[in-house]
């Protein structure tokens, strides 16, 4: 029985020893698990203040860079300031340059002097060319015009220009001329008809001649009567002189030609005597000037066509001035209907039609022409392209606008020399009969006067008849 309780107690002893063994180890595994957690709390805490650490350093980093920039701001602002001294540097180094490089630069110089005198000889061309031009918008031809050039004795080029054009001409030439020289930059000096224009150099010389023969002048230096100055010319008209150019040959059938005179109201005693032709010349009378209604009204009583011959700018202008009521460039068309009303009424009387007087500058222009045209059709319905400029296209304008329209085919005292004029009437009759018929233009002149009444009476024996503008007016 002893044995059998004391087997009995081994056996509790081993069960509790097992407990006890389970126990203790659940004890260790949870002081591990403790002890690993802790490990881990500790790493992710070491970890957290390494990242926070290189965060704080990256921040710092970025305010480091931003140190960097500061210091380029900082070397640009001083290089800013730096310059100045550089560029007083550099002017001080031209200024020390030894004395080859000077000699260097002043036979540059003297290269390039060469240069400078043509550019003046090209400008001294281009002035040239513009005393031309405004020659050729006071319709003056190149036979009136002699040209020469040389050096005077202080070694500057002298260009001469003698111009033979009547006393009217030459107030408008001499104005224009003297206008051109000073915007150019020249000194002007005019007196008796002469202008002398001079710059450092070079120099002009323009002298403006009267043509040699001019029947006002004839009887102004004779002493004899009045009656007996008449009879003297009418002798000498009818016996023509040999050096006047030939007849034209007569005309199998009858030739009509019409002949404009320009420029009417500069002087009251040419046209009385223009309107006591017997031949069916027409006037063409300037506006604004001092005769301009009493010469309107004395062609009208003798029977003569009477035209307007409105002032238009020319290709010179302004060196040349084309008179008051010119209509210029770029004018808009409430001003051109004015000019255009004041034009016509300042005649005084009703007019045939009217001209363009000089107005290259604007009869190359079919705008402005369209806009006259539109505006005179309350006064005319005729007008005539006195075609100062072979590009024109005031006619073809006036047939768009459904005027009668003329042309003009030949100037005939451009040169202004008695001869040269007959010379000339001579041709446009000859033109007349090869184009069946033709309009010519001249200028109230005394030698205008003179040829005329020499041709007129040979040309009609010719059978070449000379008719009014109007009729000749399509």
């Amino acid at each position: 029985m002893a044995r059998q309780t004391n087997r009995r107690s081994t056996g509790r002893k081993t069960t509790r020893r097992k407990s006890s063994k389970s126990k203790s180890a659940s004890r260790g595994a949870f002081l591990g698990i403790g002890l690993i957690s802790l490990l881990i709390g500790l790493i992710t805490i070491s970890v957290m203040t390494i990242t926070n650490d290189r965060e704080k350093g990256s921040k710092e980093e970025k305010v480091v860079t931003i140190i960097p920039a500061k210091k380029k701001e900082e070397q640009k602002e001083s290089t800013k300031v730096v310059s100045v001294p550089k560029k007083e540097e550099k002017k001080q180094e031209k200024e020390e340059k030894p004395k080859k490089e000077e000699k260097q630069v002043a036979k540059k110089e003297d290269k390039k002097e060469p240069v400078k005198q043509q550019e003046e000889q090209v400008s001294s061309e281009n002035i040239a060319d513009l005393i031309r031009l405004v020659l050729y918008d006071h319709e003056i031809s190149r036979s009136s015009v002699t040209e020469r050039k040389k050096k005077n004795s202080a070694g500057k080029n002298v260009l001469y220009f003698e111009i033979v054009c009547d006393e009217n001409m030459q107030r408008g030439v001499s104005s224009a001329i003297s206008s051109l020289m000073r915007k150019k930059g020249y000194t002007v000096k005019s007196s008796n008809n002469q202008i002398t224009a001079s710059s450092k150099t070079d120099e002009y010389s323009i002298i403006l001649k009267s043509p040699v023969k001019e029947v006002v002048k004839k009887q102004e230096d004779t002493a004899k009567p009045v009656e007996k100055k008449e009879k003297t010319q009418v002798s000498e008209i009818e016996k023509p002189k040999p050096k006047y150019p030939n007849l034209p040959a007569p005309a199998k059938k009858q030739v009509q030609f019409a002949i404009l005179l320009d420029d009417g109201g500069n002087s009251l005693e040419l046209a009385k005597e223009f309107a006591a032709i017997k031949y069916p010349v027409a006037i063409a009378v300037l506006p604004h000037l001092e005769y301009t209604k009493q010469t309107a009204q004395i062609a009208k009583k003798a029977g003569k066509t009477v035209f307007l011959h409105f002032p238009m700018a020319p290709k010179s202008y302004p060196n040349t001035d084309p008179g008051k009521g010119a209509v210029l460039p770029n004018m808009p068309q409430l001003i051109i209907n004015g000019i255009v009303r004041e034009n016509f009424e300042n005649i005084g009387i009703e007019v045939d039609g009217f001209n363009n007087h000089m107005g290259s500058g604007i009869t190359e222009d079919a705008v402005k022409m369209e806009q006259i045209l539109l505006a005179s059709k309350a006064y005319t319905n005729r007008f005539v392209d006195s075609r100062t400029t072979a590009n024109t296209k005031a006619y073809a304008e006036c047939k768009k606008a459904g005027y009668k329209c003329g042309e003009n085919r030949l100037f005939i005292d451009n040169d202004n020399s008695v001869e040269a004029i007959l010379e000339k009437i001579y041709e446009a009759a000859e033109k007349s009969r090869d184009d069946g018929s033709i309009i010519a233009i001249g200028h109230i002149r005394p030698n205008t006067l003179q040829a005329l009444k020499i041709a007129l009476p040979e040309l009609e024996k010719r059978n070449y008849k000379l008719v009014s503008v109007t009729s000749l007016t399509k």
